[in-house]
């Protein structure tokens, strides 16, 4: 089954992360660069973890229970014990709040994309939970397609964009007129 990509603004949002590896390291700097207000609990958190903090709200013990997640807009489960990462998937599922098990498709309600970002142009990959290595090659692909002058490009589009529409330009010629941009500006440059 594929799962429907969402954007979501996740500035100043409390986001928690249960464990303090590797894999919980790389969700919680992606958070960090999307403004989230994270929390991490674990008990013995590695030395990547440690350097976040702050901004992180670092919480060195063990995930005691649902009240750990309660108000967060989004729960990641990245710790290298099984049992706790299921148990704070069912957790956060009983509040209704999307989680990300770590290495357990099963237990997910979303897949942590693998992210390209140009300023405010962000692109996400997601095989579904089928393959996480396919995932991560496809965005380092990406990575070398999108521009790094991209996100400014952005931003003059979306300047003119807003100067179309406060004209009262209509659909049809805002269209027109930003396809005639886009050729200038990003179809001439691959």
């Amino acid at each position: 089954m594929s799962y429907f990509p969402l954007f979501i603004d996740l500035t100043g949002k409390r986001c928690v992360v249960v464990g303090g590896g590797a894999a919980a390291a790389r969700k919680a700097k992606t958070l960090l660069d999307f403004g989230a207000a994270i929390t991490v609990l674990d008990p013995s958190a590695s030395d990547e973890i440690r350097a976040l903090s702050p901004p992180i709200a670092l919480r060195e013990y063990a995930y005691t229970g649902a009240a750990e997640l309660s108000g967060a807009a989004l729960v990641i489960a990245a710790t290298d014990k099984p049992e706790v990462n299921r148990q704070v998937g069912e957790d956060a599922k009983k509040q209704n709040i999307p989680v990300n098990v770590v290495d357990d498709p099963e237990l997910c309600t979303f897949y942590f994309p693998g992210i390209v970002r140009r300023g405010e142009l962000v692109g996400g990959i997601s095989t579904s939970g089928g393959c996480p290595r396919l995932t991560a090659r496809l965005r380092e692909q990406l990575e070398t397609l999108w521009s790094p002058a991209l996100g400014e490009t952005l931003k003059v589009l979306k300047t003119e964009r807003r100067r179309l529409r406060a004209a009262g330009a209509d659909t049809g010629e805002i269209i027109q007129r930003l396809d005639l941009m886009i050729a200038r500006l990003v179809d001439s440059r691959q």
